[in-house]
């Protein structure tokens, strides 16, 4: 007669009941309503490129590997242009990267802590690109970066568990696939020698190590070849080391750094995951890294922290959608913590500490499936309708308060933030402090107020003339009738 089990925990029913519950949410919380955040600025541009890609034309945004970008130009062919391929390209890999997750943990720790780190990576929330609650919901580099290196990391670890050497090239194959998305997770090359290194293992050192560094080598080039592996790599570091030398404008609670203060990534991330977020994964990182550490938690510290280091004190620059590239080897730490912490006597106590702070992440997770549920093109996304229920169909637009990557992907073309290239059909004002609103516009509409349709959009506030077009006479706007 078998056994019964010994806590609810290891029943195999509701073993079952937990996967298809965070296996059935996480799909929603990826695939739904891909369409519904607003096109980024950064993504039209990576969605573009990856269109003019396939189609022969590698010319643009060389100052970013390719192959990211190849996979948008493909899943363009399939579902037509525009954003939902790429998308659903993102959504794909984050479920892969779950997947992952838990194959791995459950192998090396047990059921719940593989179950933990998947549900943690599917379910909660990465704010940072836009509106919604997720940054990968867009077609953006980071993620694809960030899962191809888990990938990688996860294959080389079963290589060194199980022997089997054709995990070698194919570890090296997936970083190749991460480092030509987006370079930063280079830095994470030094976390493969160490692996041989932490099961004292010289052979494979030596062997393995030339194995997957010739493989890494050749997979790179070939990734590279359609673009000109020479040219496309000296413009990328060149483009690089300009924005580390000359800085890129970032604003934090309304103050505008030219060079990112050290903590801004930090702080990205802090905000971008949320309090409770915070909570959940600082205990779990203290519990991983305390709790009886073994290799496991040695391999993905050392990553995680070779990532860190990176962002936090060696680049110069800072964006909300960085810490993206740290995000599923903290999860995976942190759900070791929890299996640890879990472990520990007495254990019903540890046990229910463990699974009340684990269990805190559904807050969050719960916004963002209210958001995915909910969530619908805001603020520059309408202006294009406004101004066509004005019967205005087409012609230059002038922003003030914004940024090309606000406008772009809805404006290509037609929009501008030079004052002296109209005439203009519209001025739309934005929130960006970086870029304060000329004199000449301001004067224009504080005295063309009378003559002005105007409205708010989610933020962005809207002036057309009620008859004719704007236009700049030597340094002044007015309206042309």
């Amino acid at each position: 007669m078998p056994r019964r089990p010994t806590s609810l925990t290891a029943d195999p029913r509701v073993r079952v009941v937990a996967f298809v519950v965070v296996a059935i949410w996480g799909l929603y919380q990826c695939t739904w309503n891909l369409l519904g955040a607003n096109v980024t600025g950064d993504e039209a541009i990576y969605v573009r490129s990856g269109w003019a890609y396939v189609h022969g034309d590698l010319s643009a945004n060389r100052e970013h590997p390719p192959f990211a970008k190849y996979l948008f130009g493909a899943a363009q062919l399939v579902f037509g242009q525009g954003v939902l391929g790429p998308r659903i390209v993102v959504a794909v890999l984050v479920l892969v990267a779950g997947a992952a997750m838990f194959v791995w943990l459950r192998r090396h720790i047990g059921f719940w802590a593989g179950l933990s780190a998947a549900g943690l990576w599917l379910l909660t929330p990465r704010d940072g690109a836009g509106p919604g609650p997720r940054l990968d919901h867009l077609a953006l580099l980071d993620p694809v970066m960030a899962v191809f290196a888990l990938l990688a990391l996860g294959a080389a670890w079963a290589w060194i568990r199980s022997g089997r050497w054709w995990l070698v090239p194919v570890s090296a194959t997936l970083m190749a696939m991460s480092v030509t998305s987006k370079v930063s997770t280079v830095v994470l090359l030094p976390a493969f020698l160490l692996l041989p290194l932490l099961h004292r293992d010289v052979r494979r050192l030596v062997v393995g190590g030339l194995v997957w560094a010739l493989t890494f080598g050749v997979v790179v080039v070939l990734l590279y070849l359609p673009m000109g592996i020479r040219s496309a790599i000296t413009y990328m570091i060149d483009f690089q080391d300009g924005q580390n030398t000359n800085g890129h404008p970032i604003s934090i609670d309304g103050h505008v750094f030219t060079f990112a203060p050290w903590w801004a990534n930090l702080r990205f991330f802090g905000d971008g995951v949320g309090a409770v977020m915070v909570v959940v994964i600082v205990v779990g990182l203290v519990a991983a890294f305390v709790v009886r550490p073994d290799r496991l938690v040695a391999y993905l510290g050392t990553a995680l922290g070779l990532l860190v280091v990176f962002y936090v004190v060696v680049a110069r620059i800072a964006l909300p959608t960085y810490y993206e590239a740290w995000m599923p080897l903290t999860l995976l730490l942190t759900a070791i913590g929890y299996a640890r912490l879990a472990s520990l006597r007495p254990r019903v106590w540890w046990s229910s500490l463990a699974t009340v702070l684990v269990l805190l992440s559904v807050v969050p997770a719960a916004r963002v499936s209210h958001v995915a549920w909910t969530e619908r093109p805001t603020g520059i996304a309408r202006v294009d309708g406004w101004l066509r229920s004005q019967g205005i169909n087409g012609g230059r637009v002038l922003f003030v308060s914004a940024t090309p990557t606000l406008y772009n992907p809805y404006f290509l073309g037609r929009g501008t933030m030079d004052p002296g290239a109209g005439p203009f059909v519209a001025v739309v004002v934005g929130s960006d402090v970086r870029f304060p609103a000329p004199g000449a516009v301001t004067t224009f509409l504080r005295q063309e107020r009378g003559s002005l349709e105007a409205t708010d959009l989610d933020g962005l506030r809207v002036y057309a003339p009620e008859d004719g077009e704007i236009r700049n006479e030597g340094g002044v706007l007015g309206v042309s009738r």
